[in-house]
């Protein structure tokens, strides 16, 4: 066989693209230019075996394409602050407001918001009159608790001293509604002495102080509730495990961590756990919310609000309250909002991915430079051998640092492409200025910006490993929860929950509040069974012969769960009913069968009275039903049954309508 030879023009787009499929951003299309421009160096890296990530760095931050410039420097004047438009939003709000429309208004007052220039601290003028316009729709909606936040948010922004007065009636107003009268009566205090600096004649000033205080005099004297701050509503609360596991506090005690060579870390149960015991309740250290739903979802929680509050840096991302905003403005949002508008075209199809950006744009460039060392070695056992005081936290970065990459199995393109794309990171850090002084001068990489780039090479490694998506259950409006779906709005990493396996039938449901997630057992576990999670698709969702190869490709490893072992059936091939199960799965004997049409009748009837229950919305008292249902059905036969998957799959319903993110649509308009 003749040896293949390269001419400076070849392209070896074919062998580092196999995966990138269609382009769909200016990213491929920069890639395949590199790739095309440049085909002699990247070929003669790939023969050499060049994967050192560091390497792939210097060499294509050599290469023109890789300055990104074109793309950087762009401009997009229409994802800008802009007061006009600003003000144009707000009239038309206006016009819709004075129609009753009030939906179509409450839009255009949030797209108001959203345009309208403002300081870091959150004042402008603009901005002050979107959110007082909003807060008087709010109101009509008799969304009180929202309205309070935007007067006390217009104030801020610092709304015109001679229309205070109507905040501050509007605040009172809504204080009424929700029966905290003596603010109520200090609120209509307040816009009596406003009312000297309206713009008003002396007699409406005269007769608009006497309904004020006819206002005071009729509010009931005994308060019947106390509004608190309204931000503290934007609170997530979280179930509380009841025993945490004394390392791993994000676990139940329930959960022991165990490693074995070729399986790494896992969890067993370290007791029995009956269905539906809390398992694992976890904040991320690192999430991303994907660009489908920024400008919709908050940023910081994920969380719809239907009056988000806006970034005043940007246009693009929203956030339902202040303390979100508060804590994004503190730490990534600022730098990452420099560049927002870039990676809005980015068109990748690895979402995971810009989690490894947001590691970095959390913390000042000062913390990875004192900490280089700890971060200059993978421990993949890391959180195994623990001394009994240590703890294994979310919030330490070593724990997110020393997840599995698998770094030895990824093909010679993708560790290009993840260099790639990783500088592509870098160079939007520059444009945000987050290497300071310390930001090289032309197009070559400094040390520290080597260090953060290899950095976040590894960690995209880890989110492909070991991300999860975060989701909300959404449903149309008048519809029953349990024809709604769970759609992905981001993606986050949480260190301790992915300790655990995969198995394509898992030990435990996820469920995401906010961006945290809380795991639940899917079914009664004994001690000393493995506790699992599922990567990908269960058993009942996707065939055998489909689900492993895309574990293998994704994740590097063959499952080896029951029902692979098995080939279990998916749903609709599964038996429906008792007359299918076969007999090697029956749970009784012959000489149980007078008995067995009783138990027959007894799963039946519970299946009949949780589904009356769920008709009803009543998810709470249908959730007290299902250890008596899986324990009848367990009675009876063994899995797999169409009777074990509904029940999986609609208590898992029944614990995202109790703690999950969750939102009703009206999709008529």
């Amino acid at each position: 066989m003749e040896e293949e030879v390269h001419s400076e023009n070849d392209c070896p787009a074919d062998i580092l693209n196999e995966e990138l499929g269609d382009v769909s951003g200016f990213l491929d299309v920069v890639y395949r230019e590199m790739c095309a421009n440049n085909g002699r160096e990247m070929v003669d890296m790939q023969t050499q075996g060049g994967t050192d990530s560091k390497e792939l760095l210097r060499l294509m931050a050599k290469f023109p394409e890789t300055g990104f410039v074109q793309y950087l420097k762009a401009e997009a004047p229409v994802l800008r602050k802009n007061g006009k438009r600003s003000q144009q939003l707000r009239e038309q709000g206006n016009k819709a407001y004075t129609a009753k429309k009030n939906e179509q208004a409450l839009q255009l007052y949030t797209d108001s918001v959203r345009f309208a220039p403002c300081t870091l601290e959150g004042k402008g003028e603009e901005l002050s009159l979107a959110l007082a316009n909003r807060s008087a729709v709010l109101f009509q909606m008799k969304q009180f608790r929202l309205a309070l936040q935007d007067i006390e948010l217009s104030f801020l922004a610092g709304y015109p001293q001679d229309m205070a007065y109507k905040l501050h009636e509007r605040k009172g107003k809504c204080l009424k509604e929700m029966k905290d009268y003596y603010d109520a009566a200090l609120s209509i205090k307040e816009c009596i002495k406003s009312v000297a600096s309206a713009k008003l004649d002396d007699d409406k000033k005269d007769k608009f102080r006497d309904n004020l205080s006819t206002f005071i005099n009729e509010l009931p004297k005994e308060n019947e509730n106390k509004v608190s701050d309204a931000e503290n509503e934007a609170s997530i609360l979280l179930p509380k495990i009841s025993n945490p596991n004394k390392q791993f506090p994000a676990f139940s005690d329930a959960i022991k961590l165990k490693s074995e060579s070729g399986r790494g870390r896992f969890g067993v149960a370290s007791r029995d756990i009956k269905l539906g015991e809390l398992l694992c309740v976890e904040k991320p250290p690192v999430f991303f919310l994907h660009e489908e739903t920024s400008g919709v979802n908050c940023s910081n929680c994920f969380r719809e609000s239907i009056a988000p509050l806006p970034s005043p840096t940007c246009t693009q991302t929203v956030f339902c309250s202040r303390i979100c905003q508060t804590e994004a403005m503190e730490t990534y949002h600022v730098v990452e909002s420099k560049f927002m508008d870039v990676l809005f075209q980015h068109g990748v199809k690895r979402k995971e991915w810009f989690l490894a950006l947001r590691a970095v744009t959390l913390k000042p460039l000062s913390f990875f430079l004192e900490n280089v060392k700890k971060y200059e070695s993978h421990n993949t056992d890391y959180g195994v051998d623990m001394k009994s005081q240590d703890l294994y936290t979310s919030e330490d970065f070593s724990c997110l640092y020393n997840l599995v990459g698998h770094r030895d199995l990824w093909e010679w393109r993708d560790h290009a492409y993840k260099a790639f794309f990783a500088l592509f990171f870098v160079r939007c850090l520059q444009k945000s200025e987050y290497f300071g002084e310390m930001q090289s001068k032309d197009c070559q990489l400094g040390p520290e910006e080597l260090m953060i780039g290899s950095l976040m090479i590894h960690l995209m490694e880890v989110a492909t490993m070991n991300s999860h998506e975060i989701g909300q259950l959404e449903a149309e409006k008048g519809q029953n929860w349990l024809l709604g779906q769970t759609k992905p709005v981001g993606c986050a990493l949480e260190p301790t929950l992915v300790l655990l396996n995969h198995a394509c039938d898992p030990t435990m449901l996820r469920v995401n509040i906010g961006t945290s997630t809380a795991c639940f057992a899917s079914r009664d576990v004994k001690k000393g069974e493995e506790i699992t999670d599922c990567y990908s698709y269960p058993f009942d969702v996707t065939k055998h012969n489909e689900r492993n190869p895309d574990l293998l490709k994704k994740y590097k490893f063959q499952c080896a769960c029951l029902p692979c072992k098995e080939k279990w059936l998916t749903f609709h091939d599964l038996p429906r009913s008792f007359n299918d199960v076969p007999n090697t799965q029956m749970n009784f004997s012959p000489e149980d069968l007078p008995q067995v049409q009783g138990k027959m009748m007894n799963v039946q009837k519970l299946g009949s009275k949780i589904n009356q229950l769920q008709q009803k919305e009543d998810f709470s008292g249908a959730m007290g039903l299902y250890g008596q249902f899986n324990a009848a059905i367990q009675q009876l036969m063994a899995p797999p049954h169409q009777f074990y998957v509904i029940a999986r799959r609609s208590y898992g319903t029944c614990l995202w309508v109790k703690y999950g993110n969750k939102i009703k649509r009206d999709i008529s308009k």
